[in-house]
């Protein structure tokens, strides 16, 4: 896994916190970045990837097991993360994955006369295209049945010539 720094991109999901794992890596997220990294090679030995510091400053740790490459990451980012604190109480603030209190909604203005008119014209459009899309769904309408057209005289003895000389007669 790459760090993630700087542009995240347009987000639908929360963004995610705490240890979460990916296949068969665990990633430590915290402020919307990946900060601990820890994964499995095929040799069976842990690999701990710590990116708490710059960018450009990337610790990778062996460790014994899963376990201990979390709490050796949890403990080592953040002492980094928060240097004031004590490092227990540093520990369940980085890992606190309760989501914040959302902020009650401002009290909301009644609609101006432009935004009522552009809902309007918003609603009759999306009929109008609904109309439309239904209209293509629908399937095909069978061709009317049409009357044999009389055969051309012409075409006939045209017709009958070649057949002759096909025959070879």
């Amino acid at each position: 896994m790459l760090p993630s720094h700087g542009y995240q991109g347009f987000r639908a999901a929360p963004i995610p916190t705490g240890w979460v794992q990916l296949g068969d890596t665990w990633v430590l997220w915290w402020s919307g970045r990946q900060i601990a990294n820890i994964r499995c090679g095929k040799d069976g030995a842990v690999r701990v990837r710590l990116d708490a510091r710059k960018m450009w400053q990337i610790k990778e740790v062996p460790a014994a097991s899963i376990a201990q490459g979390k709490r050796y990451a949890e403990r080592w980012c953040a002492a980094r993360l928060y240097p004031e604190m004590r490092l227990r109480a540093a520990v369940a603030r980085l890992l606190d994955t309760t989501p914040a209190e959302p902020l009650e909604p401002l009290p909301g203005l009644p609609p101006t006369r432009e935004q009522q008119d552009q809902a309007r014209r918003l609603a009759e459009a999306t009929a109008i295209a609904t109309a439309r899309v239904k209209e293509a769904l629908e399937p095909a309408k069978p061709m009317p049945a049409t009357k044999p057209r009389p055969r051309d005289a012409r075409k006939a003895w045209v017709r009958a010539g070649l057949q002759q000389l096909r025959r070879g007669v």
